[in-house]
């Protein structure tokens, strides 16, 4: 089940990356159809949903796990939602990243005695 919120996942993220790849290729008017942030959004949102229940069904949730979860759907959120054109969605994007930045600076292991 995880292997398909991982992919769902890289869909949202393959979404967000397809119109930069179109305006390399002169594409112009591909990337500014509304289609793609649509799709980021649904399948960012689904991917992090479905690895959130597989924690809590194999009761392996934790602080780092809710931490990382919650920055990758805050930045898939935020990104998509300031290609869709909503003001001060970039806040948002903003606070996926400073917690991606703490949870790379929280240690995660725990000492073993």
């Amino acid at each position: 089940m995880t292997k398909w919120a991982t992919y769902s996942i890289v869909v949202a993220l393959f979404a967000m990356l397809l119109p930069f790849l179109f305006m390399a290729l002169d594409a112009i008017e591909m990337t500014a159809n509304p289609l793609f942030p649509i799709i980021a959004l649904f399948f960012g949102g689904l991917g992090v949903l479905i690895h959130l229940f597989s924690m809590l069904k194999s009761d392996t949730i934790n602080g780092s796990g809710l931490l990382l979860l919650t920055s990758i759907l805050s930045i898939i959120y935020g990104f998509s939602l300031s290609s869709l054109g909503i003001k001060n969605a970039k806040y948002l994007l903003l606070i996926g990243a400073l917690l991606v930045a703490v949870w790379i600076m929280v240690p995660n292991k725990k000492k073993e005695d």
